[in-house]
């Protein structure tokens, strides 16, 4: 062997030698190249795109959820309204037929109580204030005031009674008693006194029967 080496002999075109090897290679390395970067762009695009996509359904998930809650809220709360209504209804014509069947019977009550002095405080619980003539305060400022009721129980627990003290057009304390038991029309006569000492006035604020 002489030791050369031995070249392919050039493609001649026309009779033209022509070298194509370098060209080949050339556009094989470009399409290397663009299919490496289509690669590139597929893993850097291709999770950012599947990350939108979850992020867009777990958003349309939560407002799914959101108008659901909403909507049973609104369920709930309108329920809650009815049925306030009903009972506001029911109670309207429970109170309408109590007075058809008994109020008749309370104001008859009311206007003879009336007529020998009374005056209703509120339902069976009526009062009269003493005449000042009839009692004195001594130092401190008083009420004498006369209760009763016209319940048919009467108040086993007996009725208690209070006033505000005033001065200077402000409540500034209260004074209160408790009466004994009592049945149906029988007179309390009950003494309410300012302990305070500043009181310019005196007005009844409470009256009811107490639990026995």
């Amino acid at each position: 062997m002489s030791g050369k080496v031995k070249l392919p002999k050039p493609i001649k075109v026309n009779g033209t030698p022509k070298r194509r090897l370098p060209f080949v290679l050339s556009g094989i390395g470009l399409a290397i190249m663009l299919a490496l970067a289509g690669l590139y762009w597929l893993g850097q695009a291709l999770p950012a795109q599947q990350v939108a996509q979850a992020q867009a359904a777990a958003k349309a998930k939560e407002d799914e959820a959101a108008e659901k809650k909403k909507a049973e809220s609104d369920a709930f709360w309108a329920k809650v309204d009815a049925d306030n209504k009903a009972q506001r209804e029911k109670d309207a014509k429970a109170l309408a037929d109590f007075e058809a069947s008994d109020g008749g019977e309370a104001e008859r009550t009311k206007t003879e109580m009336e007529k020998l002095g009374w005056k209703q405080f509120s339902g069976d619980f009526y009062y009269q204030f003493a005449d000042k003539s009839d009692y004195s305060c001594s130092y401190s400022k008083c009420l004498v005031v006369h209760v009763t009721t016209m319940a048919p129980a009467g108040c086993p627990g007996g009725l208690y009674v209070e006033a505000t003290v005033d001065a200077g057009g402000a409540s500034v304390g209260k004074a209160n008693s408790i009466t004994a038991a009592l049945p149906q029309g029988k007179d309390a006569i009950v003494k309410l006194t300012d302990t305070s000492g500043a009181g310019e006035a005196m007005a009844l604020t409470d009256l009811h029967c107490l639990r026995s």
